[in-house]
């Protein structure tokens, strides 16, 4: 299970709010509940209990988030079902209850943190108008999500996280995630939020809205990208062991990368490195790059070409050392995401991991070199077989500086040509294996919460966003460049 608990109850002010208030209140108050004392705590949840927690989990499947409903089916003992209970009731009956005045129920309720005469607070600090605020959402006509972030007592306490400023700094922190996971533009963003304490654990209230209140939707990716954002903050300092092993496996993949490149050599001079499809594919692919116009990068090819380049990706990533490097690099980010999610990331094809897009690049940029300048003389010229093994058409042999007359003397060399191309594909794969441990070395170096090795235009803007959030102006911090 992870380690921290994100749920997203959902408002709709209008027509609906009284049904929603009347449902809620017969959940809230419908027999099931039961006080329990002494040693009857320990024993087996009632049947009656079972039965309430299953409708409760029927009508608020996100209930099952909470740290209290782990704790119930860990132990499914009375004490613990009724704690569920009563906590499903405060986070999910209550907000639809009290709608017209949420905030002011979660600035007073037992436990807050309280800044004076109440508890909320917002990006600026304590809020100062409290019935302000209240008739701000009350009279709120679009959707007003009330998130709870809960985390272990015995974690906040180790992580800093046991009081209302560390957590406001973590709020604001987050904010552009915030916005983007509720499809909602940053300087459209509004939220309150009270800090609460309990016996084992800590969590915040929120209620998070548009002020447009056209905007604003919340999917299961949505949910992912916020508890993402707030799970890798909270533990960021228990994740350091895991950048530690990335650097440990960063140098000895590097080191291991350095002996294979000394035995892929030694296999090249002696005519032992034999891969004739990878051979067939990057021939195949410097021909079809040749021929084709415009934008060389992946992403700009035509659908042919682009199967040609994840093609060989995949055949290079048949090779053992490139195969026990990028399951490495899974474990590494599975260990990561353990953290803030119980369903771990698909394990893709290497080919299909947008991680590692450079990799693609990378070989395109290998088959440029090896169907450019690396042989610039008409002599030198190596001749290409079509993918069918047929003859290339006339004007494909004119754009090669062959003139129809002079085919019969070109063949003579044949043997010649293919000697040399079989040299320089050869090359071009081990260039293709170089580059592939130094893409895997970078890979493993990066890391999404400490300074990355690139600066790219979404990161650039989200970094943007995040200091505009902090309260500073658009343009008071000079652009940074790409590395």
């Amino acid at each position: 299970m992870s380690r921290i608990r994100f749920m997203s109850p959902y408002l709709k002010g209008g027509r609906d709010t009284a049904k929603l208030s009347n449902r809620t209140r017969y959940i809230a108050t419908r027999p099931g509940v039961e006080v329990l004392r002494g040693k009857q705590q320990d024993q087996p949840a009632t049947k009656k209990q079972q039965a309430y927690i299953q409708h409760l989990l029927r009508d608020f499947p996100g209930a099952k988030e909470l740290l209290e409903y782990e704790d119930y089916c860990n132990a499914p003992t009375q004490a613990n079902a009724n704690t569920f209970i009563r906590q499903v009731q405060e986070d999910f009956a209550e907000p639809m209850r009290r709608m017209e005045n949420y905030l002011d129920y979660v600035s007073h309720r037992p436990g807050v943190q309280l800044n004076g005469e109440h508890g909320l607070w917002c990006a600026g600090g304590k809020v100062c108008n409290l019935s302000q605020a209240v008739r701000e959402v009350a009279e709120h006509t679009g959707s007003v999500w009330t998130p709870v972030v809960a985390i272990r007592r015995e974690d906040a306490e180790r992580l800093g996280y046991n009081d209302a400023e560390s957590w406001r700094q973590l709020v604001c922190a987050c904010a552009p995630e915030i916005a983007r996971g509720y499809k909602v533009p940053l300087e459209h963003l509004r939220w309150y939020a009270a800090f609460h304490r309990k016996e084992d654990s800590v969590h915040i209230h929120m209620v998070v809205f548009s002020s447009d209140p056209k905007e604003g939707y919340l999917t299961r990716q949505g949910i992912q990208q916020v508890k993402s954002a707030f799970g890798r903050r909270i533990f960021q300092q228990d994740l350091l062991h895991v950048y530690e092993q990335k650097t440990e496996y960063r140098d000895a993949l590097g080191r291991d990368a350095e002996r294979t490149m000394a035995e892929l050599i030694t296999q090249m001079e002696t005519g032992q490195l034999q891969n004739e499809n990878l051979e067939r594919l990057v021939l195949e692919l410097a021909q079809r790059l040749h021929n084709t116009q415009g934008k060389k990068v992946y992403g700009y090819l035509p659908p042919k070409t682009k199967a040609l380049v994840d093609a060989i990706v995949d055949e290079l990533a048949k090779d053992e050392r490139v195969a026990a490097a990028y399951n490495l690099w899974n474990q590494m980010r599975e260990e990561v995401c353990r953290t803030y999610s119980e369903q771990l990331p698909e394990r893709l094809p290497l080919s299909k991991q947008k991680e590692f897009k450079a990799v693609r690049n990378m070989v395109i940029r290998e088959m440029l070199r090896l169907g450019r300048g690396e042989h610039p003389t008409a002599d030198e010229m190596v001749y290409m077989p079509t993918p069918s093994g047929t003859s290339p058409a006339p004007s494909d042999v004119q754009r090669r500086g062959h003139h129809p007359q002079q085919e019969a003397a070109h063949h003579q060399h044949t043997q010649t040509h293919w000697a040399v191309s079989h040299a320089d594909t050869a090359q071009c794969v081990l260039m293709l294996f170089h580059n592939m441990g130094r893409i895997f070395q970078e890979q493993s170096a990066a890391d999404t919460i400490q300074a990355g090795l690139h600066i790219d235009k979404k990161r650039r803007r989200m970094l943007r966003e995040k200091r505009m959030a902090l309260g500073h102006k658009a343009d008071d911090h000079e652009e940074l460049r790409m590395n």
